[in-house]
């Protein structure tokens, strides 16, 4: 096979579908449509999503152990069960993809070594786990903590997408001056390290609770929801809710004063303004102070207990974009500070 000198974009335009899969997840949410298509990988027992509320009542009665927690008798909108139909859509086309950019990493292996097809294999492998946790998610009903971890497999299998890219563009044409830095101090590289991790940590919390009944806990409007919880700022925590909820604000001000350090840390390591570490850390921050606010903005302005789902669907990306510019600095890092540049196996 004939090495396409840009060969390593592939991985970067199966992330970018990865995102948007994650995308529709969030567009699923907000239209209370998680349970439209209560089967796997069909739809009520078809392949399209046109199911009217006649067809839907007499799969019900041939499916009664089917039943989800609306009951049989609920009746889902054709514009619900497409969000849930172009998800499952659009991972059958990453799918193919990530096959075929598989094949091509095994087909160029003499050109740009082993390295990159044994990282693409882990990639295929985390593909093939989120659709299981994704017929997992259907099989309980959307339960929050299956929710959560279909997030988090997600976002793990768009970074590994990230990371076979930049391995496959250093092995195959060395990575260009932009993206070099100056070696950082090894305690840095594991602080951005742990960072990364509890920013994760804090996305699958985040996920729990606006898949569940606890994202009110802390109350709802300005001042008494947020900033405060329950009018205080040190609330009772004798419900689960309440200390979810709460535990998920605190976190968020750690994260802010672990970012704060970071960046100082970072500013001292490395001089150069222009450097695409520093760059990498100001976008993080950037996406995590406007993720504080859409959080607060999400509380505030809910009304009834009812809460906007566009704005919970952009926290729920601008979080995500926290995570995998934040990890995607920790990779470009690793990578260079490794030793390996233009070094293939």
């Amino acid at each position: 096979m004939v090495a396409w000198y840009r060969s390593h974009l592939i991985p970067f335009g199966l992330a970018l579908i990865a995102f948007l899969i994650i995308t529709t997840g969030g567009w699923i949410r907000i239209n209370d449509a998680g349970e439209s298509c209560p089967d796997w990988p069909t739809c009520f027992g078809t392949w399209g999503f046109d199911v009217s509320a006649e067809e839907q009542e007499n799969w019900w009665e041939e499916n009664p152990d089917e039943i989800d927690s609306r009951g049989g008798n609920h009746r889902y909108t054709s514009y619900q069960i497409f969000t849930e139909w172009s998800h499952r859509a659009l991972v059958a086309v990453i799918g193919i993809l990530v096959a075929y950019s598989h094949y091509t990493a095994w087909s160029l292996r003499d050109k740009i070594g082993n390295r990159v097809y044994r990282i693409h294999f882990v990639s295929s492998m985390f593909l093939i786990l989120q659709a299981v946790l994704g017929y997992v998610t259907v099989d309980l009903d959307n339960a929050p903590w299956t929710v959560s971890l279909h997030l988090f497999m997600a976002l793990i299998f768009t970074i590994s997408l990230i990371n076979v890219g930049l391995i496959w563009w250093q092995d195959q044409s060395g990575l260009p001056e932009s993206l070099k830095t100056l070696k950082i101090s090894k305690q840095l590289k594991k602080y951005i390290w742990y960072l990364t991790l509890i920013v994760l940590l804090q996305l699958m919390i985040g996920a729990y609770l606006s898949t569940s009944y606890h994202r009110a806990a802390c109350d709802i409007g300005f001042y008494k929801g947020w900033p405060l919880c329950q009018n205080s700022l040190l609330p009772a925590l004798k419900q689960f809710g309440i200390m979810l909820n709460y535990g998920h604000r605190l976190s968020a001000a750690v994260v802010a004063g672990m970012l704060y350090y970071l960046w100082g840390e970072v500013k001292n390591e490395i001089k150069d303004s222009n450097n695409i570490i520093r760059k990498m850390i100001n976008l993080t921050i950037g996406f995590y102070g406007i993720n504080i606010l859409l959080g607060g903005l999400y509380v505030v302005t809910a009304v009834d207990g009812v809460f906007l789902g566009w704005i919970s669907l952009l926290h729920l990306l601008i979080g995500a974009c926290v995570f995998l510019s934040l990890a995607s600095t920790y990779a470009i890092v690793h990578l260079v500070t490794s030793g390996r540049e233009n070094v293939g196996s």
